[in-house]
């Protein structure tokens, strides 16, 4: 015993495993199952599309879930339920719950418009023991396509602040491309979408480009601009582009919105996000495609170059008769103002936040990229 003494001497004979524990148990030794398995069954809920009526979710169990069970309901809509049954939440949920055990993409549908709702989910372990409840609050999307879109301030990943409203009251409709850093939807409508940027104009006439991303961080989104050869403003999610997606919201992604300048939505969801159906859109709204400034001067006998392009400690303007020489960001702010005594002109571009710039003269439009 633990003291030292010895309480039996010589247990014998032993029959079987019964002659060792009834002795041991008389020593108030008591059983313990070195092999009883302990487990914390889990499932996660994440949500993959959020519609006026419908809404997507995938439910993934941990290796010790071995079952699980799913609905969706608002809060005054499960507490009548459990009433009725007179069952908690893990009870009611296994009770009447859809099943599930591997991993599990489901939509639900005819919901109301504008409506919380709550998608929850119960697991068991392989004992068949209920693990706690997960649950994950929705919001439906507001019906009805001319609602207003809310307003927004917001700084891009060049350090240029960009007020949603400023540009629409200036008069010119709003693009918006919604994506996902890093999935492969969102990466297979940006070849589309920059060449739509350059057949409208490239932000300097009845349209203005911009893309949001919720989950991507600046320096993520300077990767993906560069890959991509994006011109128009990107705002990351250090640069609010989760709180504006929230305060939509934005259902999934990649999603493209045009709005008009009185802030309507003209289309809250052009689908699918390809270069037909973005040019339908424009259509339907009577925007017309513009020549690109940067590409095409006014006056095209005279030669005018900017280099290095991209630039970073200065950039060169060369051509004859310059005169007032005037820079803006892609915003369309204007950030220099100069006057070129002769046929070149050194701009000092330390002080330029990294981005698209545009040069104008009196005669032609040149575009520059600055990149330190």
């Amino acid at each position: 015993m633990p003291n030292h003494q010895i309480v039996i001497q010589d247990l014998w004979p032993i029959n079987n495993a019964q002659t060792i524990i009834t002795q041991l148990e008389a020593h108030g030794i008591q059983q313990h199952d070195c092999n009883a398995a302990t487990y914390d069954p889990q499932v996660a809920i994440t949500i993959d599309q959020v519609l006026e009526t419908e809404v997507t979710a995938t439910f993934t169990p941990n290796e010790d879930c071995a079952s699980y069970a799913y609905m969706m309901a608002t809060e005054a809509e499960i507490q009548e339920w459990m009433g009725i049954a007179g069952l908690e939440l893990p009870e009611y949920l296994w009770t009447y719950g859809i099943p599930g055990s591997d991993v599990i993409s489901n939509t639900f549908s005819d919901l109301t418009p504008d409506t919380e709702y709550y998608i929850y989910a119960v697991p068991a372990d392989p004992d068949g023991n209920l693990g706690e409840v997960a649950q994950e609050p929705v919001t439906t999307t507001p019906g009805g396509g001319t609602d207003i879109m809310p307003d927004f301030t917001a700084t891009d990943i060049d350090g240029n602040e960009v007020h949603l409203y400023d540009i629409l009251d200036a008069g010119q409709a709003v693009l918006i491309n919604f994506f996902l850093y890093g999935d492969e939807y969102s990466e297979g409508v940006m070849a589309d979408m920059v060449e739509a940027y350059r057949l409208y104009g490239c932000n300097q006439h009845d349209v203005f480009f911009m893309e949001i991303t919720p989950n991507g961080h600046d320096t993520q989104c300077q990767a993906w601009v560069e890959r991509f050869d994006v011109e128009y403003p990107t705002i990351s999610r250090d640069g609010g582009g989760n709180d504006i997606a929230q305060a939509i919201p934005v259902g999934y992604y990649p999603t493209i919105m045009l709005i008009r300048p009185d802030h309507t939505f003209a289309n809250r969801d052009i689908y699918p996000p390809t270069l037909e159906y973005i040019l339908q859109a424009m259509d339907a709204e009577g925007y017309e495609q513009y020549e690109c400034e940067d590409l095409v001067g006014q006056n095209d006998s005279q030669s005018i170059a900017v280099y290095p392009n991209p630039a970073n400690g200065y950039v060169t303007l060369s051509g004859e008769s310059l005169g007032t020489v005037r820079v803006y960001n892609a915003l369309g702010q204007k950030v220099d103002e100069f006057e070129a005594n002769g046929n070149e002109l050194r701009i000092n571009t330390t002080g330029y936040e990294n981005g698209v710039y545009f040069v104008k003269t009196d005669e032609t439009t040149l575009k520059f990229i600055v990149r330190h």
